[in-house]
């Protein structure tokens, strides 16, 4: 297959320049940095003649004129408060065979059926999947809302950062719990609103964050705005702005909680850092998918916590190590790093990487593998 000129729109694999400011750099890869992982994942998959990365601003005739492709390296899309009408007259101006993957559907369980996507959004999926032979999506619950639209061009794949590695195989190894000592954890208030259980998730997101806390554990942020700039900048204003977060993890004041995120909050903006990070380290446990797969990445064990179809159909479907938020609130720390088994993960994985890759010869995409 001959390289293409890539166009890509959505997550970034760069937070741009590193002296540009947070909110900056916030920005520009979406709003949480796990999807860092997802576009580096795509750009060391591919083969391609140019990689080019801007927004729907862009003319549609230059776009049509210089790339043979629009590429959509994916998150979350299929949910009531993503509106991607502009992203939809996009795709149909420029008209290029396109390559989604990555899509998934949030909500708080399986039972739960989305019937208030946004019409702009449900058009530009539409669109896409005109455009595309098929597209790549997270898990069967993804496949379930898509085919409802309408949609039946679709390949049950995952994320593309789980293949970051190019078929080398999740090599995830245990030590004896009394003998690890770098343990993190990914945590959030941000994700308790769209939980199955909100008020489990909160008891959660609590233990979670008493226990980076207590223990002094490194404390990974994704999508926590207020606290990401408090690292950059600890001033008066923007730690008033910690305040509603302090308030829902259980925090003594407000002051307590910045000095804690001061102390143990940890952000990435540059993919390689965190990886070189995360290997130093010695088990990850929390809410964040990609905080784990980060971890597991790098052969490090990670245990997640499920708490909406995100999180639960991408588990399932790659075999991660999970437990549910009952389970997390129940276990210790010792009894929660026993829960975490990755032989099934490792077989899981080969099978998956191979399907992979046929998504990929489908759509017709020179890759690396």
């Amino acid at each position: 297959m001959q390289k293409q000129k890539l166009f890509v729109l959505g997550a970034n694999r760069r937070a741009g320049a590193d002296s540009l400011p947070y909110q900056e750099r916030f920005e520009i890869i979406g709003y949480n940095t796990g999807n860092l992982l997802i576009g580096n994942g795509l750009y060391r998959q591919l083969q391609y003649a140019r990689w080019g990365e801007a927004s729907v601003s862009n003319p549609p005739e230059y776009i049509k004129e210089k790339f043979d492709r629009i590429v959509l390296p994916s998150a979350n899309y299929l949910n009531r408060h993503f509106d991607l009408s502009a992203w939809a007259r996009f795709v149909e101006s420029v008209d290029l065979p396109c390559l989604m993957v990555g899509l998934g559907a949030q909500a708080p369980d399986k039972k739960t059926v989305l019937t208030d996507i946004p019409k702009g959004t449900i058009r530009f999926i539409k669109a896409v999947a005109e455009r595309s032979e098929s597209i790549g999506v997270r898990g069967h619950y993804t496949a379930g809302v898509l085919k409802k639209l309408g949609i039946n061009n679709i390949d049950v794949v995952g994320c593309p950062s789980f293949y970051t590695n190019l078929s080398k195989p999740l090599d995830v190894t245990k030590k004896r719990f009394k003998d690890i000592k770098e343990i993190v954890i990914t945590g959030s208030s941000n994700v308790i609103p769209h939980s199955y259980n909100p008020t489990l998730a909160g008891q959660v997101e609590r233990k979670l964050f008493r226990m980076g806390d207590t223990q002094n554990f490194p404390y990974v942020l994704q999508s926590e705005l207020p606290e990401i700039l408090y690292l950059e900048k600890t001033d008066a204003t923007r730690k008033l702005a910690l305040k509603q977060s302090a308030k829902i993890l259980g925090c003594a004041s407000v002051d307590a909680y910045a000095a804690t995120i001061c102390r143990i909050g940890k952000v990435f903006f540059d993919v390689q850092e965190w990886f070189n990070w995360m290997r130093k380290q010695e088990f990850v446990i929390g809410t964040r998918l990609h905080g784990a797969v980060a971890a597991l990445l790098q052969g490090v064990p990670a245990l997640i916590i499920c708490h909406d179809t995100r999180t639960k159909e991408m588990c399932e479907l790659m075999r991660f190590p999970h437990i549910s938020l009952s389970d997390a609130e129940d276990l210790s720390l010792e009894d929660m790093y026993e829960q975490a088994a990755f032989r099934t993960m490792h077989d899981r994985y080969v099978h998956m990487c191979s399907r992979y890759v046929a998504f990929l010869e489908k759509n017709g995409m020179p890759h690396k593998f």
